[in-house]
């Protein structure tokens, strides 16, 4: 496991890519008060969790830490009020999971690459997974796995529903799908309620049952498809929403990367008038379904970002945006300052794109209001982030 502040160790140096130089750890010398032992077994060879070593108060920490320092270094804005925390149930919070699995002559094994490597780490349990998935993961392991694969590499995605008692499994995998593999599948794990068979690079699709689950957040039922993008931690998307809308009131509001409607939803209880952008096919076909119960106060549409605000007019009281990773292009952020709504909201899963957009539209057009951190993935060093903005001027 990774070496904490304050702790001395003997490691030995790498080559440098990139200008990051990294070290393997060969000996502690001296351990924090922060270390504690990690419970999960595959950890430290799994490369899904980073932090399990690390008491959770300290792994917030640690994210605040994170956050602004790649906002002074990055963006260079030097925030120094409060960041909000929103932190929940650090353990079995996932809705979604992602497996590397294989069957060969030996057996069947399902797990997630080994750390730094793409090497495959066979799991039979993953403790930030919710009690269902574990349960699919642990039959998979034992039987499922053999009697329904063909042979062959694959990845398998599984996502629960809201109850964890309903879920969505989606296989990609470079050859065909069997003919009666979804069948066999669901009838083996009657929780699984559809299954999608995607053989890439041609991006065909093979289904089986509904193709869809609905998952319900409070008074907002949305309707989630294979392949569909929605939020992971099952425990903080109440308080995420409220992060996000709680003081937000007016006439219009634009969503972008707006998903399945995650937001959108909400914002419709607000405002008067809502726009929603998506550009992912499966996405945005969820998006138009569950936009529908609220047709009289929102729309729909499928583009990307950038397509929309070519032709957008400003005279937006709020505008949300949720990019990928990669954050905001350059005519995004371009088209946001022309636009100039009064609040602007951005929602963000990597702090270094966030301080890098931040810095672009941040002090001449926007101010910031306040920063909240989203811990949506405890145990990892990957966070979420949301920043209330103001026109300025």
């Amino acid at each position: 496991a990774g070496v904490l502040p304050g702790e001395r160790a003997s490691v030995q140096m790498e080559a440098q890519r990139r200008g990051v130089r990294r070290g393997r750890l060969l000996q502690l010398l001296a351990t924090s008060q922060d270390r504690i032992a990690a419970d999960c077994p595959y950890f430290a060879r799994c490369g899904g969790c980073h932090y399990q070593h690390i008491r959770y108060e300290r792994q917030l920490e640690l994210k605040q830490e994170i956050l602004r320092e790649c906002l002074e270094r990055v963006g260079k804005i030097h925030w120094e009020a409060p960041i909000n925390v929103l932190a929940a149930e650090p353990w079995r919070y996932r809705n979604r999971a992602r497996l590397r699995v294989e069957k060969t002559a030996a057996g069947f094994q399902a797990g997630y690459f080994e750390l730094l490597s793409r090497r495959l780490c066979p799991v039979e349990s993953c403790p930030i997974s919710s009690p269902a998935i574990n349960e699919v993961i642990q039959r998979l392991s034992q039987d499922v796995g053999t009697a329904c694969f063909p042979d062959g590499r694959m990845e398998m995605e599984l996502f629960a529903s809201d109850t964890d008692q309903a879920m969505l499994a989606t296989v990609y995998s470079p050859s065909a799908a069997p003919p009666d593999f979804g069948e066999k599948l669901m009838s083996l794990l009657p929780i699984i309620q559809s299954v999608c068979w995607q053989k890439h690079p041609e991006s065909r699709r093979t289904t089986w049952g509904s193709g869809m689950i609905s998952y319900h957040v409070g008074e907002f039922h949305y309707r989630v498809s294979h392949d569909s993008f929605f939020q992971t931690n099952r425990f903080l998307l109440g308080e995420m929403i409220g992060a996000v809308t709680a003081d937000l009131e007016g006439k219009t509001a634009l969503d972008l990367y707006a998903g399945a409607g995650f937001f959108t939803l909400p914002l419709t209880r607000r405002f008067e008038k809502v726009l929603a952008v998506e550009s992912h096919p499966a996405t945005a076909s969820d998006l138009v379904s569950n936009v529908g119960v609220v047709e009289m106060r929102a729309r729909a549409y499928r583009a990307t970002a950038e397509k929309f605000l070519q032709t957008a007019s400003p005279g937006w009281d709020v505008v949300v945006v949720n990019p990928p990773r990669s954050g905001l292009n350059r005519t995004v952020a371009e088209h946001l300052c022309r636009l100039r709504p009064q609040r602007l909201i951005y929602v963000s899963c990597d702090p270094t794109t966030l301080a890098r957009d931040l810095a672009a539209i941040t002090p001449s057009e926007f101010r910031i209001l306040s920063v909240h951190l989203v811990d949506q993935f405890p145990q990892t060093y990957h966070m979420e982030s949301i920043v209330h903005l103001e026109r300025a001027g």
